[in-house]
């Protein structure tokens, strides 16, 4: 997996998820591989619900903002249609967490997606979410192309990362 941080994606922003500048926010940072994404997390007790728990909120989000990863990351800007989660156990503060995404089936405008929430000590899922996603309106995404404008570098550095861990693998098989 490649490390968005480490190719130069631009995480100087407010972005309540990923965003620097924001001191409320959670500071992901995030791996990738080809339709994928995941990230590590601990809860922090400004997040939380009830006491000790994550506010599901901030879980929902989680699951939100990795699947955007997933599909980011290579270039495609999509905006969450529809995000449903099921809660399966108390996402507990303090503890790491392990978020995953990935694209289930790209369909053209739309792109369906999965994600996890697991508490990283022993994988057991906590969280998870069907998403959908839809492509941004070229129009929009022109227009947040040259906001962003140091955007298509970088992603064009993950993508030769993302290919060149793939060509690995695929040449440890043969």
């Amino acid at each position: 997996m490649a490390r968005l941080s480490q190719l130069g994606v631009d995480f100087d922003h407010w972005c309540f998820a990923c965003g620097r500048r924001n001191p409320a926010g959670m500071h992901l940072d995030f791996d990738v591989a080809r339709h994928s994404a995941e990230t590590t997390y601990v809860g922090q007790q400004r997040h939380q619900g009830y006491e000790g728990t994550l506010h599901g909120g901030v879980v929902a989000a989680l699951l939100d903002e990795t699947m955007g990863w997933a599909i980011f990351h290579q270039g495609i800007w999509g905006v969450t249609a529809k995000l449903d989660v099921t809660y399966r156990r108390p996402v507990p503060v303090g503890e790491e967490l392990r978020v995953r995404a990935e694209v289930v089936r790209d369909r053209g405008r739309a792109i369906e997606l999965h994600g996890t929430v697991a508490r990283a000590s022993d994988g057991e899922v906590l969280a998870e979410a069907a998403g959908l996603f839809l492509r941004m309106p070229d129009e929009r995404r022109a227009e947040l192309e040259r906001r962003y404008s140091a955007a298509k570098d970088a992603f064009e550095r993950v993508r030769e990362a993302v290919a060149a861990q793939e060509a690995g693998m695929e040449h440890g098989r043969t």
